[in-house]
């Protein structure tokens, strides 16, 4: 389309009319989508009006979507995250390749802006092919509230939270994240900006009002499902269980389900009880990524690879061998626990799709798994490196935090 015309929102007219469009597509409510915009969205830590992209054809704004920038982890590692949200086409244009010109654009956008990675969570079908793949899965743990007998007595208090909990939710939700790979980092204004949807959150308390956690719950028939959870420390676990299944109780509610990752402390407590542990992912949708910049990318991991290094026995060696990601070759040497990468051609060579490459840097798949089917020229030394450096993770986006 000669004529489509992609650039960044200038002025608050502009603004106004991307967020009818998105408000008219996505969401059933109109005026709860405006007020989204206008109000939830405008309030984001990272928020930036020209982040509102728009394409235009014949003066008329016919495709929009929202870009949201954060800090994600990997470890010690700390990447610079673009997130698509909001991608919007108007009705009369659609089938026309607006949205894949305005997703192109966007792209080249977030590059020149050197974001290191790219998230959205998408249709079937349809992202692949600006080189999203799918890392993030969803988890979910159930419990059926009769295998739980009632305690005698309440060894807790609730209350709805209060912003004045904020610092002490931000706190136990970093404190049980460290592990999760590609989750979003937090300041107290991503619980603010959406603090219309925390104050259903349940604070959960001793009797003399210390804070021993927090859940934040939803109803949907008989079941109770928890968005997310944070705890003091592992040992108020079992408080904060029975503080979720009376507040089941209290509201005739038959079964429980949490949404956290497998290694969240409270999941992990909830191990030793009868309970159905599951993972969900459709290949092709859902939660993906995209690397923008693969140097800067490569060079920014090296906080979380020298500390895996630390750990491992090759933390002595002088180790190299060499990653060639759609045909360009970026040398990995360690040496004596430091890591250094070049864009060079080197020894023990491993051919990579970008895919691939992406799964194995989020830990989705295992480098065994890739050696398998990969061609590669390696000795047993660069094996044992690629080991300790693509470790195996969990991709995880909290529910909270997607847009």
């Amino acid at each position: 389309m000669p004529d489509l015309v992609i650039h960044s929102v200038r002025d608050a007219r502009e603004l106004n009319e991307a967020h009818d469009l998105m408000a008219k597509v996505h969401t059933k409510d109109y005026f709860n989508g405006m007020r989204l915009m206008e109000q939830v969205w405008r309030v984001y830590p990272s928020f930036r009006p020209e982040d509102t992209r728009v394409a235009r054809l014949k003066g008329e704004i016919v495709g929009a979507l929202r870009v949201t920038t954060d800090t994600i982890r990997l470890g010690e590692a700390r990447l610079r995250m673009g997130g698509f949200g909001w991608v919007a086409t108007s009705g009369r244009h659609r089938n026309l390749g607006v949205a894949r010109a305005l997703m192109s654009d966007t792209l080249e956008h977030m590059r020149a802006r050197k974001l290191h990675v790219s998230m959205l969570f998408g249709i079937p079908n349809f992202y692949h092919r600006f080189g999203f793949s799918t890392t993030l899965a969803n988890y979910r743990t159930t419990l059926n509230v009769a295998d739980f007998p009632k305690p005698k007595t309440s060894g807790f208090k609730l209350r709805p939270v209060k912003p004045g909990d904020i610092r002490a939710m931000q706190r136990m939700h970093e404190q049980g994240d460290g592990q999760t790979a590609c989750s979003i980092i937090r300041c107290g204004g991503h619980f603010q900006y959406r603090w219309g949807e925390w104050t259903s959150a349940q604070t959960v308390m001793t009797p003399d009002g210390k804070v021993l956690g927090y859940f934040l719950p939803r109803t949907g028939g008989e079941r109770l499902e928890i968005d997310e959870v944070g705890v003091l420390n592992r040992r108020v676990c079992g408080t904060l269980l029975d503080a979720i299944l009376a507040y089941a109780r209290d509201n005739f509610l038959r079964e429980i389900e949490v949404h956290a990752p497998p290694h969240d402390p409270f999941i992990e407590y909830l191990l030793q009880f009868k309970s159905k542990h599951a993972m969900e992912l459709t290949y092709g949708e859902g939660g993906m990524m995209a690397v923008l910049h693969l140097g800067e990318t490569l060079d920014s991991m090296a906080p979380e690879w020298e500390y895996q290094l630390a750990q491992s026995a090759l933390r002595e060696q002088h180790t190299e061998t060499t990653l060639v990601i759609d045909r360009v070759p970026y040398r990995l040497l360690a040496h004596h626990g430091s890591i250094s990468v070049v864009q060079q051609p080197g020894k023990n060579k491993l051919s990579l799709t970008m895919e691939e490459f992406m799964h194995l840097l989020t830990g989705y798949r295992h480098i065994e798994e890739v050696l398998a089917v990969r061609h590669r020229i390696l000795s047993q030394e660069s094996r044992d490196l690629l080991a300790v450096l693509f470790a195996k993770r969990t991709p995880y986006v909290w529910t909270m935090d997607r847009f």
